[in-house]
């Protein structure tokens, strides 16, 4: 923090003055006003002296300042959610010790007023952030590989997306997500690790209501400066798109900081300015600021990958399986503690080659994850079934089960030496096979693995497959359900191993809550 005093009188008593300045979304969220100018000009003074206070990070400072009455003023405002906040007050410091406390109700608040003259920004009566977010939410895309997530936005009617490159790397899956609905193949045309950025190629006749996100005028993005109001719209943890907001706290040559928070999964998502243009990208948190790469260090990649369009054929416009958008019935989780249920874990696992293959249901992953809970209720005094499901559940379990994803996931983990815990393969990949075809996985996922000793020392490490299906992957309609491994020892020799009618039936009737809920029970 640095605190500008000008004038400082040493005759008098003085003041120590703690000033905080907090503004409130219409969330109801706290918002500090970090960097920001206030003024103080005494009144009852024939010098009129001048004081002159800047906030940290956490909209906050202090400093001493004579006993009087003071006119404070702020000489540039503040745009929170398309609106201006400016103070201009009278106020009287007296005591040892006083405080200021600038919010929205003790300002002066004007909406934002827009360019005319850019055919991006909102239109008259639409000047509001709420109206960008909805209108930017749709050149915002989700960004899924085989071990990571992330963000990115549409910058060119051809279907280029820009990512942050950390986000793609070393990924051999890659796929956006426009909504919870299309998800679609994208091709990696060009990156610059150095800068950590990566651009995207998918095709745009799966979602027409795709929008381009308008760059910032190239003669316009060196004017990025502390203070600024900005944005940002991501899907983090793969949930629906949100918008979270923040002020430019740092300009550096190579890189600009922010307060804004960047959550898990939103890296590599457009940077906006109040006029809905993108300035940055954004990367990893660091320290209690965001890192943003300057839009225009993307510029020539975007450039690098335009060229590499000419005679290419895009990619498919084939839409891919995604997430259902509900979750398995809480009641049927609920009812494996209630009636003090068993459940028989064996058919679940099977072995192919040197790798353990789990299929997981939602009933088996809930029975796992409570399975201390279960145990100590079998050990409990015997009760009638009206009394076990009357018995209340801790809290936790009961929340627990209102969100489990409705999917069947198959985790397959190489194998180890019993004395040496060291791994002799690794995971690359798996095809499921329904009456040999291939049934395409929601998400295609590769997880590092690790066994340590009681000292938490590392034994050994691995790559684990993670990869999830939708509910209906696995039917006795199938006929035959095989796996297909794909190890890194062989990665052209597929393990085969053939799942059981017995497994297979055992799946399909652990589903059979979820397809109720769905009106879709029939008998395979």
């Amino acid at each position: 923090m640095w605190v500008f005093v000008l004038n400082m009188p040493v005759q008098g008593q003085a003041v120590k003055v703690s000033l905080k300045i907090i503004l409130v979304d219409r969330d109801l969220n706290q918002k500090p006003v970090p960097w920001f100018h206030v003024r103080l000009r005494r009144q009852d003074s024939q010098s009129h002296d001048v004081f002159e206070l800047k906030t940290k990070l956490d909209g906050k400072c202090e400093t001493a300042v004579p006993a009087g009455r003071y006119e404070l003023a702020t000489p540039q405002p503040i745009t929170l959610e398309g609106r201006l906040y400016r103070w201009s007050i009278g106020i009287s410091l007296s005591g040892a010790q006083d405080s200021i406390e600038l919010t929205n109700d003790n300002a002066t608040v004007e909406r934002v007023s827009f360019r005319n003259d850019d055919p991006s920004s909102v239109s008259d009566g639409g000047n509001d952030l709420s109206l960008l977010f909805e209108r930017l939410k749709r050149s915002t895309v989700t960004v899924r590989t085989d071990g990571y997530e992330g963000s990115g936005f549409l910058v060119d009617p051809a279907g280029l997306v820009i990512t942050n490159n950390h986000v793609v790397q070393f990924s051999r899956y890659l796929a956006v997500l426009f909504d919870q609905k299309h998800k679609v193949t994208a091709r990696l045309l060009a990156t610059n690790p150095g800068k950590d950025i990566a651009v995207l190629w998918v095709n745009l006749q799966a979602f027409p209501g795709a929008m381009i996100a308008p760059l910032v005028p190239s003669e316009a993005a060196s004017q990025v400066v502390v203070g600024e109001r900005v944005f940002t719209i991501g899907s983090p943890m793969g949930r629906e798109k949100v918008l979270t907001s923040g002020v430019i706290s740092k300009v550096e040559h190579a890189s600009i900081f922010s307060d804004i928070n960047i959550n898990p999964g939103s890296s590599g998502g457009p940077l906006f300015n109040l006029h809905g243009e993108v300035t940055g990208i954004t990367s990893a948190q660091m320290s209690l600021l965001a890192s943003i790469i300057p839009i225009d260090d993307a510029r020539p990649v975007i450039e690098q990958a335009r060229h590499r369009l000419s005679g290419a054929s895009p990619p498919s416009a084939e839409l891919l399986p995604v997430e259902p958008n509900d979750f398995f019935p809480a009641d049927a989780l609920l009812s494996l503690l209630r009636h003090h249920q068993r459940m028989d874990v064996r058919p679940y696992f099977l072995r192919a080659g040197g790798f353990r293959v789990e299929m997981l249901t939602p009933p088996l992953r809930y029975y796992f994850d409570n399975k201390k809970d279960m145990q100590a209720m079998h050990k409990g005094p015997k009760r009638s079934r009206e009394e076990s499901q009357q018995v209340e559940l801790p809290e936790r379990v009961l929340e627990e089960a209102q969100e489990y994803e409705p999917t069947l996931i198959i985790r397959v983990v190489p194998n180890h030496g019993f004395w040496t815990h060291r791994f002799k393969d690794s995971f690359r990949g798996m095809r499921l096979l329904c009456a040999g075809k291939e049934v395409p996985p929601i998400d295609p996922g590769r997880n590092h693995y690790e066994i340590r000793d009681p000292d938490d020392h590392i034994k050994g490490a691995t790559t684990e497959g993670f990869y999830s299906y939708q509910p209906d992957a696995i039917s006795p309609n199938c006929g035959s359900v095989k796996v297909e491994i794909f190890s890194e020892n062989a990665p052209g020799k597929p393990i085969t191993s053939s799942v059981d009618g017995a497994t297979v039936e055992r799946i399909w009737a652990d589903m059979e809550p979820y397809r109720r809920t769905k009106g879709t029970v029939k008998t395979p």
